[in-house]
């Protein structure tokens, strides 16, 4: 039978269901073999020789070999994901892993001492290397983890035992000591208890569910293994995050080999327009005048092409990516050789490079072509840039990026569409994404203390999960959580081995065995019998109430998921070179935009990060939603109009301020550019955020910017197909940039992992 090492050493053990109810006894039954080298019977020959098979104790181990018991899951896989996946799912030291996660099989005390050495080795990993799961990530880890890692007990012990530990102030006031991490909050939540399925607590610290319950109710006894097991496949700590965005470059490099080839046509179009005024009223004089028409349809359509590219590619500002050949340039290409034959034809010079530079044109455009079908058959292309309503337009390079749980659920779980709507195969050309836990869009910029510098700009964070889970359970009472329930096969299967060494001993005295020990023999086969039978669904999860009930997925709260998006945005800003993460104020974006939620300033905040204006509320429009979906004003008691709260941190802020305290960083309110600076023509339209209450400078608000070019003919090719004014403005213009609250990314967010869960104490404090 393959035990927990065999597992690990095999490497199947990430794609382990977590079910313990087979649907067919073939699935899950084989012989017992408690030393998984040889089986009982051949214990019983060894212990006591023929005569004890003959003798009551004998026929029952011999009974007891011939029992099926229940088997280890067979293996669920899942497809690996085509992208960019950012958040680690495989250890990246996993032989320290298998050594750490052994199954102990041993005679008890080489157990003893080999569990000592690995408790030491793991009180070193957590001390050396804090939030990391021992040194497996340096993005987003888990208190947790470290915890049960500088656990001071070696061996196994009670469930009770550890229930009490958890229960305790321990967990909440948790350190591991290193000084390098002094001033991070290593404090393990309730949340995560929770979502490790570990053990649940409701609020007054009453257990309620979870492994730890089941194990204190069949006594089985427990190690800091086993526990890290449960917490290493706890979904939280195996999720990915699939970045969808744009090539950008290729409009960078369309735009530059497009502006070469208008410079050569203009020069063109200069010299025929000279000889067509020098020659009126000719047949030579009309070629010319020919010859200028031409020239500035060429350019036009080059324009119109590279207009395109920059409202599919940066702006993303489209559903459809569909719309390009391979050859982007090909028609226009063959045009600007008909025009150089033409041109000479006519005796104007075009230099002796004219046909390098078609061939140059060309090997750019394949190349151009090449990677636009790239970013489609790699699933990367974003979904929503046209959602104008959702985002702040005009940024460098537009992203979406969501966070899923890669695997099947457990017991064949499935979310509804009802929890799940964005990202699923209907949008797009995406595939479907399974199990996500929010997404996230937002831009890069330019902005922060110096125009050299980049911002990304987050829009939106939204998690569909949670938002329908809120109005459905808010209290997460249908909620099934069956992560983590194989482990119970393995503690049970180790129980199971200690009563067989236990009746083995007895066998072992043959006739030498007394009645007590008879007596003794008969209860630890009745143990064995009820821990058998019980082993096959230790948490009293049924097919049917997994089915019947809600699927569980981790980071529950606006709290929780804002706090994890915004930590997951800097690690991704760190590895892109990005020097400052910012909140896309309500007053640019979502009461400038669509209605004016309160939920929205409350979560996302204004550009001071806090949760409201003076002065600003109800009576201007801010309205909540009730439990049926409808848009109710913010009032008092007594019914007068309520005002936004400009005291009170919003939620994604906060979560800001407290990272920053811990990781040597500053957040401020920053000047962000709505367009490149570098790029003095933009195109911009009206947005209705010029409210006194906002308190916003009339020149510096009122617009967005959808485009912005270094010449004025590209801006106006642009206007003309996708709207808009252009204006002239180059960078210190105070109409070019409106402000921001952010995080300035520091060297310790590049190299320090974060905590999953929300920065600061628990939501509700059981320890205390």
């Amino acid at each position: 039978m393959a035990g927990l090492k065999e597992l690990i050493d095999m490497e199947s053990i990430e794609d382990q269901p977590t079910s313990s109810v087979p649907k067919n006894k073939s699935d899950y039954t084989e012989p017992y073999d408690p030393s998984m080298a040889r089986g009982l019977a051949g214990i019983a020959v060894a212990g006591a020789g023929a005569y004890a098979l003959r003798t009551p104790i004998g026929r029952v181990l011999q009974k007891i070999a011939s029992i099926k018991v229940p088997k280890a899951p067979a293996s669920r896989t899942s497809a690996p994901d085509k992208v960019e996946e950012v958040l680690e799912i495989a250890p990246t030291k996993m032989e320290r892993g298998k050594a750490l996660t052994v199954a102990q099989t041993k005679p008890q005390d080489e157990i003893r001492q080999i569990a000592i050495a690995r408790s030491n080795e793991l009180k070193k990993l957590a001390y050396n290397n804090p939030l990391s799961r021992g040194g497996k990530t340096n993005r987003i880890g888990s208190s947790l983890w470290d915890y049960i890692a500088r656990h001071p007990i070696s061996g196994a012990r009670k469930a009770d035992e550890w229930i009490k530990d958890f229960k305790s102030t321990g967990p909440g006031s948790f350190k591991t000591g290193n000084p390098e991490f002094k001033n991070i909050n290593q404090a393990v939540k309730k949340d995560e208890l929770w979502d490790s399925n570990l053990v649940q607590f409701d609020k007054n610290g009453n257990v309620v569910g979870g492994f730890l319950k089941v194990a204190a109710e069949k006594k089985i006894p427990l190690t800091k293994m086993d526990l890290l097991y449960i917490v290493e496949k706890a979904p939280v700590n195996n999720l990915k995050v699939r970045k969808l965005t744009t090539d950008t470059k290729i409009v960078d490099e369309a735009e530059d080999i497009s502006s070469q080839a208008i410079n050569m046509i203009n020069k063109i179009r200069d010299k025929a327009v000279q000889m067509s005024t020098q020659l009126p009223n000719t047949d030579t004089g009309e070629k010319f005048t020919e010859l200028v028409m031409l020239s500035k349809g060429v350019a036009k359509n080059l324009r119109k092409k590279t207009s395109r590219l920059h409202n599919h590619y940066r702006s993303a500002d489209t559903s459809d990516y569909d719309s390009f050949d391979t050859d982007v340039f090909g028609q226009d290409i063959g045009d600007l050789k008909a025009l150089f034959d033409k041109a000479r034809n006519a005796g104007i010079t075009t230099g002796d490079d004219t046909l390098a530079f078609l061939e140059k044109f060309k090997r750019i455009d394949t190349d151009l072509g090449r990677r636009l079908q790239l970013m489609k058959t790699q699933k990367m292309l974003p979904k929503y840039g046209n959602y104008d309503e959702y985002r702040v337009k005009g940024g460098d390079k537009y992203f979406e990026h969501v966070v899923y749980y890669p695997k099947p659920l457990p017991m064949g779980q499935r979310l509804s569409s009802n929890y799940q709507k964005h990202y699923t195969s209907e949008y797009g050309p995406t595939d479907s994404i399974p199990n996500q836990i929010y997404h996230m869009r937002g831009s890069i910029r330019t902005g922060g203390t110096n125009q050299n510098q980049k911002v990304m700009l987050i829009d939106e964070i939204q998690s569909d999960y949670h938002q329908a889970l809120r109005k459905r359970d808010p209290k997460r009472e249908k909620v099934v959580n069956a992560f983590g329930t194989e482990i119970e096969f393995f503690s049970a299967n180790r129980k199971l081995e200690k009563i067989i060494g236990e009746m083995k001993d007895i066998s072992n005295k043959g006739i030498r065995a007394t009645p007590e020990d008879m007596q003794r023999f008969n209860k630890l086969n009745s143990d064995f019998k009820e821990l058998r039978a019980n082993s096959m669904n230790l948490s009293n999860i049924n097919t049917r109430q997994a089915t019947d009930g809600i699927p569980f997925l981790p980071l529950y709260g606006k709290e929780n998921y804002g706090s994890h998006a915004i930590k997951n945005a800097i690690k991704t800003a760190a590895d892109e070179g990005v020097d400052w993460v910012a909140i896309a104020p309500v007053e640019q974006l979502h009461h400038a935009k669509r209605t004016k939620y309160l939920g929205d300033i409350e979560f996302y905040g204004n550009r001071f990060g806090t949760a409201g204006f003076k002065n600003y509320g109800g009576r201007q429009g801010v309205v909540r939603k009730s439990a049926d979906d409808r848009e109710v004003p913010i009032k008092k008691d007594d019914g007068s109009f309520q005002n936004t709260d400009p005291k009170k941190m919003a939620t994604l802020p906060s979560a800001m301020k407290k990272i920053a305290q811990q990781y040597g960083s500053e957040v401020k309110t920053i000047p962000i550019a709505k367009s490149d600076p570098s790029k003095p023509f933009k195109v911009v339209t009206k947005v209705e955020n010029t409210q006194k209450v906002y308190g916003l400078n009339p020149d510096t608000a009122g617009t967005q910017h959808i485009g912005a070019f270094k010449t004025l003919e590209e801006a106006e090719e642009y206007r003309s197909r996708y709207g808009g004014t252009v204006v002239k403005m180059f960078d210190g213009d105070v109409r070019l940039y409106f402000d921001a609250y952010a995080i300035k990314v520091s060297p310790d967010m590049k190299t320090k992992p974060f905590k999953a869960y929300q920065t600061g104490g628990l939501v509700v404090n059981i320890f205390a």
